[in-house]
């Protein structure tokens, strides 16, 4: 059910050291980044990066490396492709990092209570799963009603959306630049 819906689980930070342009970081219970979690620590002073999609950063990858001779800087795009980070390019040197990600939960003791929002989806859970081992269900039944009815539920009532930012900002790859002054709803302004 983590893997299904981990905005329920528990959110947690590693650290490390950066110093490839693709790197395994070898999780075991990583289920998902926080949407650009990825932290940098740059000349004693923080670094944000920004999570793209795993096409962007093979382009930006296949740009960066010129003939066999990549490209080195401070890298300030990434994606996950399973535990394995990808930058955009190569980094120039050996940055530490800090990485906030959804975790999956330890295994449940007999007295554990698990960390989800809702009884109901993990009871109806089990019974489906327990239809299914009877052979009054189909198989996949527990999953697909997990997916189709509990999550959907959760979903459209808000669950899911607080770890994540609540407006759409403009894309600060496409949308770099100087700032726009109060006439900036016209156009760049100009400056003399």
């Amino acid at each position: 059910m983590a893997q299904e819906f981990p905005w329920a689980s528990e959110i947690t930070k590693t650290t490390g050291n950066i110093t490839s342009l693709n790197q395994d970081l070898a999780f075991t219970d990583f289920i998902l980044d926080v949407r650009d979690g990825l932290y940098l620590t740059v000349d004693g002073s923080t670094r944000r990066l920004i999570r793209r999609n795993f096409a962007d950063i093979m382009a930006y990858q296949m740009q960066n490396d010129q003939g066999g001779s990549p490209v080195t800087a401070i890298p300030s795009l990434y994606t996950f492709t399973g535990t394995t980070v990808r930058f955009d390019i190569t980094p120039k040197q050996t940055f530490p990092y800090t990485l906030w990600y959804y975790a999956m939960p330890s295994v449940l003791a007999a007295s554990t209570i698990p960390p989800f929002p809702t009884d109901h989806a993990m009871i109806e859970f089990v019974f489906w799963r327990a239809m299914e081992w009877a052979r009054k269900a189909p198989p996949g039944a527990a999953m697909k009603y997990l997916r189709e009815v509990e999550i959907a539920a959760m979903r459209s009532a808000g669950l899911g959306q607080e770890p994540e930012s609540d407006h759409v900002g403009l894309d600060p790859v496409q949308f770099h630049g100087r700032g726009r002054g109060s006439w900036g709803w016209q156009g760049w302004e100009v400056r003399a």
